[in-house]
């Protein structure tokens, strides 16, 4: 990617709506702006607080430190906050920064059983819960799956070596007509569905605000995976290992909100993508 500054990211109401900028500028150019819908009050006061505060209290200060965009996932089958994608982003500048929510869309995660793809194999259509970067080496536009034979637009994949390969899960729009009625419900092979329009936005959003150094997950040698569980790797000094990527991070919790107390859970096993 080539650019290892982090962006500075400036938040502020205009017209009924957040503006997001990006910085620094490059000289002789405009700075990369988006405009984003407010989202309505009833949202804001039914899901944001207490969503904020849950995913709050799953994060390390590390984790929240080093990254700029949260996209929290609930593949829950059940609740408030069920098979809902909510994209946080945090305020710049008090030390004691919140989350703002952006956005609220539906999604589909995976059915979570062990089918034959398309393509013969026998697969798992699970989506791991557990905490994820983005490839920035795999963003497409336009995607196709071999596997299941199905476009996949705006795919941005997860960064995740599992057991000595990369993993095919990724958030992606969704274009055939069943995929998008099934929108809301566990209809994916593993991947994070989102409708269409929402996965171009974000999509935007995230190429072209959001580059920047973050941390490395930690990588077992032995077993040739990267940590899902929010472990992150350090130095002989302890100092965290820094890469090239987007200052996102996805949470996937098998929560739907309903008021019980709730750990996020994560794991290994490889979904289908």
């Amino acid at each position: 990617m080539g650019l290892a500054t982090t962006h500075i990211l400036a938040l502020a109401t205009w017209g009924g709506a957040l503006l997001l900028g990006a910085g620094p500028a490059v000289a002789g150019s405009s700075p990369s702006v988006e405009l984003i819908p407010a989202i309505s009050a009833e949202t804001t006061a039914s899901a944001s607080a207490p969503l904020m505060n849950h995913l709050m209290s799953a994060l390390s200060p590390d984790l929240y430190d080093n990254f700029d965009l949260f996209l929290y996932v609930s593949k829950a089958q059940s609740g408030p906050w069920a098979q809902h994608m909510y994209v946080f982003v945090k305020e710049r500048g008090p030390a004691d920064a919140k989350l703002i929510l952006l956005e609220n869309w539906p999604v589909s995660t995976g059915r979570e059983t062990m089918e034959r793809a398309k393509n013969g194999e026998r697969v798992s259509t699970e989506t791991p819960a557990g905490f994820y970067e983005l490839d920035p080496e795999r963003f497409f536009v336009e995607y196709r799956s071999t596997q299941w034979q199905r476009d996949m637009p705006n795919a941005m994949f997860f960064n995740w070596p599992n057991r000595g390969y990369q993993t095919g899960l990724a958030i992606h729009g969704v274009v055939d007509a069943d995929q998008v009625a099934a929108l809301g419900q566990r209809a994916s092979a593993g991947c994070v569905q989102l409708p269409l329009k929402a996965s171009e936005k974000l999509f935007d959003l995230v190429r072209d605000n959001f580059e920047g150094e973050v941390p490395r997950f930690a990588y077992d040698e032995k077993t040739r995976t990267t940590s899902n569980d929010g472990t992150l790797a350090r130095d002989e000094n302890g100092k965290l290992r820094m890469m090239n990527g987007y200052r996102v991070l996805v949470v996937i919790e098998n929560y739907g909100g309903d008021p019980v107390t709730s750990e996020l859970s994560v794991d290994s096993s490889d979904p289908a993508g």
